[in-house]
């Protein structure tokens, strides 16, 4: 079994280590993850990272995988711990590459509340590009998104005949309203049990049981990340979901 992980700066490690650290995968729950079942692990996750990336790199890597010799998909379990849906990305490899800001091999994420940052940094088209995406994209609009990634991943999983957890890294504004329900019937709750329950996210979970924040989250005033012993804890959390579900 080969445990594969792919999500957001809370899958990543992010400032375990130090302020603005952008992944220390070594210290990180998948890793953790991985030595409780006796496995290796790979971690696809960068900071700021949006579901369009998750998908659009889990992809890339099961190309990449199923492309080996020898290779067989049903080893893999995927574990994903779904970012916050007001991000999104987008493609210039032309653009700014000396800023740093295109550093996802021409990809840019792009996250609601960051428009100082990406006005400075990014060419003009691109900027615009995300001053458009902020004000014609609605709550209803991020929600059918974020839906239409998770059913992308989750098909393309059972297709497959791969094994999978969905969990989520923060709270979100995701409902389980009628009018979702075309999207949310498609959902398998045993494999998204906590979908719509913003109590069981990644940093929900953390808080209520008392983890500490990373000393270098502390320093760059983000106050977010948590440190490796709560990476460790949640991993010991997954862990026993997956046992007591029969996902491992």
């Amino acid at each position: 079994m080969i445990l594969v992980a792919n999500g957001c700066s809370h899958t990543a490690g992010a400032e375990i280590e130090e302020p603005s650290q952008g992944e220390c995968y070594e210290k990180a729950w998948p890793k953790h993850l991985g030595d409780l079942i006796g496995c290796e692990s790979i971690n696809l996750s960068m900071s700021g990272a949006s579901n369009h990336r998750v998908v659009r790199t889990t992809i890339e890597f099961l190309h990449s995988y199923i492309s080996l010799e020898n290779s067989n998909v049903k080893d893999l379990f995927f574990v994903i711990l779904w970012p916050g849906m007001f991000r999104t990305e987008i493609h210039n490899p032309e653009g700014f590459a000396d800023s740093g800001t295109y550093f996802d091999g021409g990809w840019c994420p792009l996250i609601l509340g960051n428009d100082d940052d990406y006005k400075e940094n990014l060419d003009f088209a691109s900027y615009n590009y995300y001053k458009s995406w902020v004000t014609t994209h609605d709550r209803y609009h991020n929600i059918i998104d974020f839906y239409l990634n998770v059913l992308t991943l989750q098909n393309l999983f059972k297709f497959y005949g791969i094994n999978y957890l969905f969990w989520n890294a923060a709270n979100s504004i995701l409902q389980n309203e009628k009018q979702y329900e075309p999207f949310s019937m498609h959902i398998d709750n045993k494999l998204y049990p906590k979908m719509h329950n913003t109590n069981y996210c990644y940093t929900a979970l953390c808080h209520a049981s008392g983890q500490s924040i990373a000393e270098g989250s502390v320093q760059s005033g983000f106050n977010s990340h948590y440190d490796e012993e709560g990476h460790k804890w949640f991993a010991s959390f997954l862990f026993k979901y997956m046992t007591k579900s029969n996902l491992v």
